[in-house]
């Protein structure tokens, strides 16, 4: 199998402190800077979100959009994961991985980035390369430190419902149309403890084996050894519970997304539930619920992952709109979760070009301004459509959201756009 070395090559710019890269985060100015940009002057008062500008780009497909615990923002697109700072005023700092995908960060402020290695084995005894899913773990990419590459894991090898050589070689039958080279890991997000949730879909769904089906939710946690956590990770769960052929509230049919509800500022507390959200993105099947949220309940038997039926309760007297609206995706790409009070779920849609948002009640929009009538309704803010307008997008496939500031990666306008909520709602 090859190693990793040869990656380090392909780092743009050496480590470094994070002032002297991006100068100090504490002066006053370059916080107003990250935090409001431009809004368009124009679109100021409209109803809902209002573009900053400008908007980023010199970008290849941007295709996931990440605000870490350090503040950073972390791009991925097909050149590798970039780092900015949140003006982009500064150089930025990017490591090329092929196929990457989806990047999150944990709170030690590792970096996670999905992607792709090309993996030679030994079949039959001849030397056969798969291009394989995988998961890069990288240290330091902020400045705080020399660039390193602390763990990989390689797919189908870290997958430890297919422990045995016997299971792997299975799955890397180029001429089988189970070849792991088919599977795609499509989402990365942190839990409170350090643990990583991984989304992935592929052809691979028989649910009367040992081996995890394709379609599934895997948790990743650091090895210890005698006690103490490392930087490797090991396979320690795979969520059995979603179903993944057959739609329902509790299903993982072909996966787009992942999202926690464990998200920056770092905090001395950060809630250990391990609940979470996902996407689901078969365009082969009528999913009348595209994006599902699942509750993570201790039992006297341990830890299960049951559905989350309240959101099916929907007060027409208080929204027009609701995540569990059937019919409300077609695409859903990425979700991401505000960790503030207001504890908004955001949606983006590469098929309908639109970016939706909710209440942590289900309730699409914002609350009315204070001294509204009483039977006033949730505002809906989502907004979109195909195009490269400033509130239009083409086939967007990230979110991120930070300090009252949205950010899409929108995919097919090459550019990460960002948003803020005007003061109309606040």
């Amino acid at each position: 199998m090859k190693k990793l070395g040869f990656l380090l090559a392909l780092f743009v710019v050496a480590g470094v402190g994070c002032d002297n890269i991006f100068g100090s985060k504490n002066d006053e100015t370059n916080e107003e800077i990250f935090d409001e940009g431009k809004i368009d002057p124009r679109l100021e008062n409209v109803d809902g979100y209002a573009p900053v500008l400008p908007f980023w780009g010199e970008f290849d497909a941007p295709n996931d959009v990440h605000i870490g615990f350090d503040t950073f923002v972390y791009v991925t697109d097909n050149e590798g994961v970039h780092l900015l700072d949140r003006a982009d005023l500064s150089p930025r700092r990017t490591i090329q991985l092929q196929g990457a995908n989806a990047v999150t960060q944990d709170r030690l402020l590792n970096i996670y980035v999905s992607a792709r290695i090309d993996t030679t084995i030994d079949k039959n005894g001849t030397p056969t390369t798969f291009n394989l899913p995988a998961v890069f773990k990288i240290k330091n990419m902020n400045g705080a430190g020399d660039i390193q590459f602390v763990d990989t894991l390689i797919f189908p090898f870290d997958d430890a419902s297919l422990s045995t050589s016997a299971a792997q070689n299975a799955r890397l039958n180029k001429s089988s149309s189970n070849n792991y080279e088919n599977v795609e890991i499509t989402g990365l997000t942190i839990l409170a403890d350090n643990s990583v949730y991984i989304s992935r879909r592929g052809p691979q769904n028989n649910t009367n084996q040992i081996a995890a089906p394709d379609n599934t939710v895997l948790e990743f946690a650091r090895i210890e050894v005698n006690g103490v956590p490392t930087n490797k990770m090991t396979n320690v769960r795979q969520i059995t519970t979603l179903n993944p052929t057959n739609p329902s509230l509790r299903s993982a049919v072909r996966l787009s997304s992942v999202a926690s509800f464990v998200t920056p500022p770092q905090r001395d507390r950060l809630t250990d539930d391990r609940s979470f959200l996902i996407a689901q993105a078969s365009q082969a099947q009528d999913i009348d619920f595209r994006v599902l949220w699942i509750n993570a309940v201790e039992t006297t038997d341990g830890l299960i992952f049951e559905q989350n039926s309240s959101l099916l309760a929907q007060d027409t007297s208080q929204a027009n709109g609701f995540l569990y609206e059937p019919g409300k995706f077609q695409l859903p790409t990425d979700i991401a979760f505000s960790g503030d009070d207001d504890a908004f779920i955001f949606v983006v849609d590469s098929e309908t070009d639109s970016l939706y948002q909710f209440q942590s009640n289900g309730q699409e929009g914002v609350n009315p301004p204070v001294g509204a009538d009483a039977d006033s309704k949730k505002i809906i803010v989502s907004f979109g459509g195909e195009g490269a307008g400033p509130k239009q997008f083409m086939n967007p496939s990230g979110v991120a959201y930070y300090r009252t500031i949205v950010y899409v990666a929108d995919t097919g306008n090459n550019r990460i756009a960002r948003f803020k909520l005007t003061t109309d709602f606040e």
